[in-house]
């Protein structure tokens, strides 16, 4: 995909005009039938004492808003065809039914077919709590919304699990943080040439330093320049490789000078925590 070139001033308030108007339809249009609400992008299947499926809608058009104008704003608000599909499970027996074992430990799942430059399928599936809380909505949904911007092709797994962890509430991403600081005290932390190249996890063991080293370098990435420019930027690197597009987008000299800018970055932030768990005491 190519990387969006800077509109006039013209068209960008045209652009957010047109975006406002979806966003309000989209979220104004909701029907509900017994457990079940739809919507243009959303289509929400509750269960009796379950989550009301309009509210669950309302809260997933306004998350795909804030994820889409934080990472992609310059690309054009759709409704959804087809629509993502969430179904709120009230055990886990039910929700593993359908995402099978490997879902044991986790209480959302989002899954994502493509065909050819399109996708043909959305849906993601949450564990309801005992409070009636779906806490992985926010993660899950944006996977479906970054599938927006890389169409037909797989994103590389750091930062589409980095972007969806920075949805997460902030106590979970200090779980990951503390997973980040460990793995490079320990020696298990992947270098981050090897973090971008990954593909598929070689072991569990390695997936927390993969997770908590994704949304650190997403983190340190969004925060070296605007967030919008991370996925034009991946789309330069699976095109000119990495170092390249390091260079162009982010002036950063290569692979291996981020790596060590962003190490310097972690281990600063890590004695900060030390000191203030130290003042605590």
């Amino acid at each position: 995909m190519r990387i969006l070139s800077r509109r006039t001033l013209v068209s960008q308030f045209a652009a957010m005009a047109l975006g406002a108007t979806a966003f309000a339809t989209e979220s104004g249009a909701a029907t509900r039938n017994a457990f079940t609400a739809t919507a243009p992008s959303f289509l929400v299947r509750s269960f009796k004492d379950g989550p009301d499926a309009a509210e669950v809608i309302g809260k997933s058009v306004e998350l795909r808003r804030k994820a889409h104008e934080l990472w992609m704003p310059e690309k054009t608000w759709a409704s959804w065809q087809p629509r993502c599909e969430i179904v709120l499970h009230s055990n886990r027996s039910s929700y593993l039914r359908y995402v099978g074992p490997s879902g044991s430990k986790t209480s959302g799942a989002s899954l994502i077919e493509r065909s050819g430059d399109g996708i043909a399928k959305r849906r993601i599936d949450l564990l309801v709590d005992q409070a009636g809380g779906y806490s992985a909505l926010a993660h899950e949904l944006t996977h479906v919304v970054l599938a927006d911007w890389f169409g037909g092709r797989q994103p590389p797994p750091w930062v589409d699990e980095g972007i969806a962890t920075l949805a997460d509430s902030e106590e979970k991403q200090s779980l990951h943080c503390r997973d980040c600081r460990r793995a490079l005290a320990n020696g298990s932390a992947m270098q981050l040439v090897e973090l971008v190249e990954l593909r598929k996890l070689s072991s569990r063991d390695q997936a927390a330093a993969f997770y908590g080293q994704s949304l650190s370098l997403v983190s340190y990435l969004s925060a070296c320049d605007k967030p919008e420019k991370l996925l034009p930027f991946v789309d330069l690197a699976t095109a000119s490789g990495y170092d390249s597009a390091i260079r162009e987008v982010y002036g950063i000299d290569g692979i291996g000078a981020l790596h060590r800018l962003w190490l310097n970055h972690e281990l600063s932030n890590a004695r900060s925590a030390t000191l203030q768990a130290f003042e605590r005491r």
